[in-house]
């Protein structure tokens, strides 16, 4: 296996492969989970599966992201170690937060929603959530520490077998809401265990200190900006369920799934760019930064442009081919699922951009907006286009979104020639 890998090459190679295996495999399990549950049951997975998606948003927002850029900015060697130790011990204690957060909240929603027969799966999708995030971690670290070629292995055995096992559930008849937590949690907690044993983490309180106090200041700027993010997709979808039914919910889960090949991209630079972004700012300070990540996504934003308006032209097939007829007449949903994705490109460049020269209250006030947008479009949209307004909503959100992050940046580009580019790296 190690030879395997090598072969792969350098870093890019070995990213774009590991989140072939991770969007590849969600891409199947989505097929199997919406044929073998039916789209009613599914839309009920999609809601509960909608709270582990959003404390790992929090996750990767609170932990990950300052995590990946700021061991980017460090030192080879002991001190990006000790950092990533460190984070270790963060993270143990984020899970346990967010799983008991988690817990309450599940809760609450079986005793509201009792239609949603959830109580019978609360032990399941919390083992999911444990696992699943822990998992997520780790894998996140590999590439911190330079060590992309071993997310491979790990991620073939919690994706590639959780989309085997739920196959195989389907093909006995045994797939169910219950049996499809319990399947990511076992897998999950295969990879996970198995890595953490190889790597033996470990951390000592000083580590973990040092660390956080280091973080702090990112992630709580990533983590707001992460949440307000999280109420202009997931909170438009859950807010449309409550109104027209999970299967509303199903139906937008099903058409994001379409477009869940184009992950690879997205997945992949969430966990490349920041990285390189880190390397260039410390190279040539922000315009050299800046420069890379105007180049990366313009490059990015036409190939997503013209595969995109090849999947609209032929919306209502892809879902008759992926899922039946009973889908298909969502074929305006998918249409919008695709502007949806393509504005997300340009906002992850400013993202990286913001948070690479420490400018992270920015998105902040972005996020804030496209949320205040979203909510506010989101029930007169529902009332009047059904599962179609959720993603009207969703778009106006990222779309006023991205108007905000350009005149910002317009703003500091032009201050450029003015400050000295450079002196921005000892802010970091």
């Amino acid at each position: 296996m190690s030879r395997f890998l090598a072969r792969l090459g350098g870093r890019r190679n070995q990213t774009i492969a590991d989140q072939i295996i991770v969007s590849g495999s969600n891409f199947a399990t989505g097929i199997i989970l919406v044929r073998g549950l039916g789209l009613e049951r599914f839309g009920v997975f999609t809601v509960a599966y909608a709270l582990i998606l959003l404390a790992n948003s929090v996750q990767l927002s609170f932990i990950c992201s300052p995590m990946i850029t700021l061991a980017a900015l460090s030192e080879d060697g002991a001190p990006r170690r000790s950092y990533l130790r460190g984070m270790f011990g963060v993270q143990l204690r984020f899970c346990a937060w967010m799983t008991a957060a988690c817990a309450v909240v599940a809760g609450v929603v079986v005793w509201l929603k009792p239609q949603f027969h959830g109580a019978h799966i609360l032990p399941g999708f919390l083992l999911a959530l444990v696992f699943y995030l822990m998992q997520d971690w780790l894998r996140r670290y590999y590439f911190a520490a330079g060590k992309a070629r071993h997310s491979i292995w790990n991620d073939a055995i919690s994706y590639i077998a959780q989309a085997v096992l739920l196959l195989a559930l389907m093909l006995t008849h045994r797939l169910t809401v219950n049996t499809a937590f319990w399947s990511i949690a076992i897998t999950s907690a295969t990879a996970f265990l198995l890595g953490q044993a190889l790597e033996r983490i470990g951390y000592t309180r000083e580590e973990m200190r040092a660390a956080w106090q280091r973080s702090r200041g990112l992630s709580r700027d990533l983590a707001i900006a992460s949440q307000l993010q999280w109420v202009v997709y997931q909170g438009a979808m859950l807010i449309g369920a409550a109104v027209l039914g999970a299967e509303a919910a199903g139906s937008i889960r099903a058409t994001q799934n379409v477009v869940g090949p184009v992950n690879v991209a997205y997945q992949a630079m969430e966990n490349l760019v920041p990285i390189k972004a880190g390397e260039e700012m410390r190279r040539g300070g922000i315009r050299r930064l800046s420069k890379f990540l105007f180049r990366f996504g313009t490059q990015g934003f036409v190939v997503l442009s013209a595969l995109f308006l090849v999947i609209g032209l032929f919306s209502r097939e892809f879902l008759t081919f992926f899922y039946g007829h009973e889908v298909a007449v969502y074929g305006g949903v998918l249409d919008l699922q695709l502007v949806y994705f393509l504005l997300f490109w340009p906002l992850r460049q400013f993202a990286y951009l913001f948070r690479t020269i420490n400018r992270t209250p920015s998105l902040v006030i972005a996020s804030l907006l496209a949320a205040l947008t979203s909510l506010a479009l989101i029930y007169p949209c529902v009332r009047s286009f059904s599962a179609l307004g959720i993603m009207v909503a969703a778009v106006a959100g990222q779309s006023a979104n991205l108007v905000y992050l350009t005149v910002v940046w317009l703003r500091i580009r032009s201050s450029l020639t003015i400050a000295d580019p450079s002196a921005a790296v000892a802010k970091i």
